[in-house]
């Protein structure tokens, strides 16, 4: 059964590295299936997702002891799985071993004493656990599983202060949140009668936001329809927007629907809320969170944002398409992705054609409010400064730049822009 589990950690690890796919989507995908046990489950995540998040300095050990061009990537996947097993997850040298043999044996024979050799010439040897690089300013990258150019990236944007506090917090767990769902109950009776029975702790930085070390996906609470579970910064985004009841709002770019219904909670679901998503296949969901949280005031469309004809709003919400490097923390794929999936400039055209898209649709004297969930300045404080460049008419409110470090939440972008007469 053990081996059974890495064999299954191994394919899903497999797949993300050299096949592109998504962790997150693979893992749940797994649990679906109800394949294996709750623990097994357990220990299949955190062994594919603390591979992933180090790969990038398990591949410069491991290559200490391989020719990296020569050896099969699957057996190279093998290798990093059973280092990270050994050095990250603490699992004793014995086990590793022999269970990474025997799957190993599964694949091939013959390569299952290549397996067997490098594993006992690392594990007796700490100093191959060492970054000796000529370059010093990577050390800390390279042990932290970040690639150099990202981190080198961080520095020219924020400074090396901030970029080194961004490196240690990467492979922190995120602070488990939620929102209290207004709509249903006040955050100061939801309060009262729940917080005996899970301990909660309200957010420093959003209303009616609590933190918690539970998962609560399976609670009565959250399958009534009391809570939503959302990053800090996200219940931030919604206060900041800050929509007025009987007012007229737009949400461009909806998917799940968690900053969706919180705008709905925070008009009262009063007005008219218009959800706009362009991926059919997220439709259901955000339609199941609308009843789930009992949401009564709002209008879905399935468009390309750039196509939406309603206009003459009050408020609009841009949660623009992003890099996502601000949730490395639950996606650790994106960290060993190359520079011009993350940094290439076709994102950056998007959201600039769709931050003048909001301007077409929003009315004098109106509040858009853009966000994403990257640290990238491009997207983020720089995309905003050409956007004023092209709109003369509009001033900012509010800017904020979230890293992650700060309360352990996702890296975050907000900015509240009012559009003047």
């Amino acid at each position: 059964m053990k081996n059974n589990n890495r064999l299954l950690a191994w394919e899903i690890t497999h797949a993300v590295v050299f096949k592109g796919k998504y962790s997150n989507l693979l893992l749940q995908n797994l649990k679906n299936m109800n394949a294996v046990s709750e623990n097994d489950m357990a220990f299949i995540t955190k062994l594919v997702y603390t591979t992933i998040q180090y790969k990038i300095y398990l591949e410069y050990v491991v290559n200490k002891l391989i020719d990296d061009v020569q050896t099969d990537e699957k057996i190279k996947t093998l290798l990093w799985m059973a280092t990270c097993e050994f050095y990250f997850l603490e699992k004793p040298i014995y086990a590793v071993t022999n269970e990474y043999v025997e799957l190993a044996k599964s694949m091939s024979e013959k390569l299952a004493g290549l397996v067997n050799k490098v594993l006992k010439n690392l594990f007796n040897d700490k100093k191959l656990f060492n970054v000796d690089i000529k370059n010093k300013k990577n050390v800390l990258p390279l042990k932290n599983g970040m690639a150099f150019w990202m981190y080198q990236k961080f520095v020219n944007d924020y400074g090396a202060k901030v970029a080194d506090q961004i490196i240690e917090n990467v492979n922190c767990e995120k602070s488990k949140s939620f929102r209290i769902n207004t709509i249903k109950m006040s955050e100061k009776q939801f309060y009262e009668t729940f917080n005996m029975d899970y301990d909660f702790k309200p957010s420093k930085i959003a209303k009616s936001c609590f933190t918690t070390k539970l998962n609560l996906i399976n609670t009565p609470i959250f399958q009534e329809g009391l809570i939503y579970a959302q990053d800090q910064c996200s219940v931030l985004t919604g206060q900041i927007a800050n929509p007025q009841p009987n007012s007229k709002v737009l949400d461009m770019c909806s998917a799940p629907g968690g900053k969706l219904t919180h705008l709905a909670a925070l008009m009262q679901n009063t007005g008219e809320l218009y959800g706009n998503e362009i991926n059919p296949a997220k439709l259901k969901l955000i339609n199941e969170n609308l009843i789930r949280l009992g949401v009564t005031n709002c209008q879905i469309s399935n468009l390309d944002a750039l196509l939406i004809k309603e206009n003459n709003f009050d408020t609009i919400l841009l949660d623009a398409p992003c890099s996502g490097l601000g949730v490395m923390k639950s996606k650790p794929e994106i960290r060993i992705k190359k520079p011009a999936e993350i940094l290439g400039p076709e994102l950056v055209a998007i959201q600039s054609k769709l931050l003048d898209k909001a301007d077409d649709l929003l009315k004098k004297g109106g509040h858009l409010i853009y966000s994403t969930c990257t640290i990238n300045k491009d997207e983020n404080a720089n995309q905003i400064r050409k956007f004023l460049t092209r709109h003369k008419d509009y001033q900012i409110l509010e800017e904020h730049q979230f890293f992650g470090y700060e309360y352990q939440t996702d890296g975050f972008y907000i900015c509240k822009l009012q559009k003047n007469n």
